[in-house]
């Protein structure tokens, strides 16, 4: 996925997430929460105007259950998956006001 990125200029529309520079250090329980999300990031409502919600409840619990994620272990990963997703659709949100033509007056 890396010589995707690297090799189109927009493969943000293939999937595909910003390269992680290689001296990036991610602890290993982190590599579960986020593959996760990226699992589970299309897995959303999206409106007819644009717009987006949040990661459905159910998809999260299906994901976690099919995984073995239980009791409090799923408490965390369900508060962590919705930290990730809303600091995501707040992204999504402040890109899309960039692209919006000034109001006039």
């Amino acid at each position: 996925m890396r010589q995707v990125a690297e090799e189109e200029a927009d493969a943000e529309h293939l999937g595909v997430a910003a390269v992680r520079p290689d001296d990036a250090q991610v602890p290993e329980w982190c590599g579960t929460v986020w593959r996760a999300w990226h699992a589970l990031r299309f897995d959303r409502q999206y409106g007819a105007f644009g717009g987006q919600t949040q990661i459905s409840f159910l998809a999260i619990d299906r994901y976690a259950t099919r995984y073995g994620i239980s009791g409090t272990e799923f408490e965390t990963f369900f508060a962590l998956i919705c930290a990730m997703d809303d600091e995501y659709l707040q992204h999504v949100a402040r890109e899309a006001e960039k692209t919006k033509p000034p109001k006039e007056e």
